[in-house]
């Protein structure tokens, strides 16, 4: 049986020599990511449906819910990450947020899905209010900012930083795929309707609770930032004047927010399956051609980054993306044709999954070398209100779309304007994205200048110490 570390405090390695992590280390953080797609995926691709059609609530009140809810979720990541740079404990900084918050946001993404039958519609929207914005506002927030800070914490590597991305979202990819093309059958298995979606979310808290337990359990933090004075307090307003200050750090939010803007696709290709190809069981295959390849990249991504450098990387893939993605504009009713293009556009995309948190976790250290401040967390919170903020226009653009496309609830056909707005949110509005994401990873020049920085932080030469040379 593999034997994984079990110590429950931060382990301090030799940070002046290349430290690579152990295999385990790796799939133990990874699984982190399985058990959040349990909730984040699970209710941004099956909520709206379950809340159209089983609940009876209307789609345009559904985006609403959920974009009020982001913008509460966007302003809470901005604290968490201050939060967790200022967290001491015998666990870490980062692992007590992944531990503990896992069983109460499995709790709730299980009664998110249990809407009571017997309430009034006002009731039943501010039951979903209140659970989404617990959901999305607090224990999401506490637990995913501390978890994508792992990858700061746990190592300053560039190689394996690409590396925990890569495996990261592998394990992600697997659970986005069990859920994609799972939930439906096993609704329809379990008798549908209420019943269906009760004993399905059960199931989906129990693979989030459990994953993400495991995360903060078994990694380790070993590069945590020192401050230069030992009374220093990392507090928030210098520490977001620090990140706002450098150009990398805006670039990286605007990364983020078209990273997860291009997301409409994961919320409307249940309607797709259902309505523009009559057979809901194609949404395994769509979802299998839209993330299965993205594998095959993430495997060789260090690699093919160490050789070819970060942004060169993501560039290349993200044209082949667009590639993928104009061959689905060009026959968006052709079954076959339509794989193609996800495939090729999953290929093309999967280097910017795995390099996305890499390229936070060298701006967290660009920031520091220059304020001296640690912003580790900070960072990746402030990026993952961008990804937020991207998730949360995506979701409501799903519900605002499909209302604008007169979108009828269980019809046996659907008006041609609804057909229109399935595409749009499947295809056209991705594609837009993808093209706006290409111009934005351009704008990232910094690689070159971060093995002079690298060697400056470990000789604690940082803040107003730093060769100041070394990046005009």
């Amino acid at each position: 049986m593999m034997e994984l570390a079990t110590s429950n405090t931060v382990k301090k390695e030799n940070t002046e020599q290349p430290y690579k992590l152990k295999m385990r280390e790796k799939l133990a953080f990874g699984l982190g990511d399985f058990g959040a797609n349990f909730s984040w995926t699970f209710i941004a691709s099956f909520m709206t449906i379950y809340l159209t059609d089983t609940v009876g609530m209307a789609a345009g009140i559904i985006g609403t819910i959920i974009l009020v809810a982001r913008l509460f979720d966007g302003l809470s990541d901005l604290f968490m990450g201050n939060i967790i740079d200022n967290t001491k404990s015998k666990m870490g900084k980062a692992k007590p947020w992944v531990f503990w918050t896992a069983p109460p946001l499995a709790l709730l993404t299980f009664m998110i899905f249990n809407v009571p039958s017997s309430w009034g519609s006002t009731a039943q929207i501010i039951y979903v209010l209140v659970l989404y914005l617990l959901i999305s506002a607090v224990f999401y927030t506490a637990n995913n900012v501390a978890y994508s800070s792992l990858t700061s914490f746990m190592t300053k590597e560039p190689e394996e930083r690409v590396a925990l991305g890569s495996i990261r979202f592998m394990f992600a990819i697997a659970g986005v795929l069990l859920i994609t093309s799972f939930t439906m059958a096993l609704v329809s298995n379990f008798g549908g309707g209420q019943k269906g979606w009760t004993l399905t979310a059960l199931i989906a808290a129990f693979l989030c609770a459990l994953p993400l337990m495991t995360t903060g359990w078994f990694v380790k933090e070993r590069n945590i930032a020192e401050k230069i004075d030992k009374n220093q307090k990392t507090s928030f307003a210098p520490t977001f004047k620090a990140l706002l200050k450098n150009k990398y750090f805006i670039f990286a939010i605007l990364l983020y927010v078209l990273m997860y803007l291009a997301m409409t696709g994961n919320g409307v290709q249940v309607y797709y399956v259902t309505y523009i190809f009559d057979n809901p069981n194609l949404m395994g295959p769509l979802s299998m051609a839209s993330m299965l390849p993205s594998i095959a990249a993430l495997i060789f991504a260090p690699k093919i980054v160490k050789k070819f450098g970060l942004r060169n990387t993501l560039l290349a893939g993200l044209v082949l993306g667009v590639v993928g993605s104009v061959i689905c504009w060009m026959f968006s009713e052709n079954v076959t044709w339509l794989l193609i293009g996800l495939i090729i556009k999953s290929v093309g995309t999967g280097p910017l999954i795995a390099g996305a948190s890499a390229i936070v976790a060298d701006v967290g250290d660009l920031v520091y070398w220059k304020s001296g401040i640690p912003v580790q967390g900070s960072a990746f919170s402030i990026t993952s209100a961008g990804m937020k903020i991207g998730q949360g226009l995506s979701s409501a653009m799903v519900g605002w779309v499909l209302a604008f496309g007169h979108y009828i609830p269980n019809a046996v056909e659907q008006p041609d304007s609804s057909i229109f707005a399935m595409k749009s949110l499947f295809i056209y509005i991705p594609l837009i994205v993808l093209l706006l994401t290409v111009i934005v990873v351009a704008l990232f020049n910094h690689e070159k200048y971060m093995p002079q920085i690298r060697v400056e932080i470990g000789a604690k030469r940082v803040g107003e110490k730093r060769d100041q040379s070394i990046m005009l």
